[in-house]
């Protein structure tokens, strides 16, 4: 059960680094978060019904507003998610060629 806790922890770990990495070395992922934060900020109603599940009534630019929330976080997602996959493919490799499945001519 301490090995599965663990190995969670470094998965968790290993992502994070890798979403920071992201905004660092791509711009449109940098942008991306930048522009999502604007908007959170710039409409506080969105802020209670995303992060406390505040019930609210919004008007029609807050509507608006949170659908391109919608569509920038499904953007992100993606982006996040290539990278994820990319991590795995990597970590794979390396347990392959530590166990002795992949080897080196």
């Amino acid at each position: 059960m301490d090995e599965v806790r663990l190995y969670e922890m470094y998965l968790n770990e290993a992502i994070e680094e890798r979403k920071t990495d992201l905004i660092n070395r791509n711009e449109n992922y940098k942008n991306l978060r930048e522009k999502f934060n604007e908007i959170m900020n710039k409409y506080p109603n969105l802020q209670l019904i995303l992060e406390k599940d505040v019930e609210l009534i919004l008007n029609e630019t807050e509507c608006k507003m949170l659908q391109k929330l919608a569509s920038i976080y499904m953007e992100i997602l993606d982006l996040e998610e290539k990278e994820i996959f990319l991590l795995g493919g990597k970590e794979m490799y390396f347990y392959l060629k530590d166990t002795g499945v992949i080897k080196e001519k």
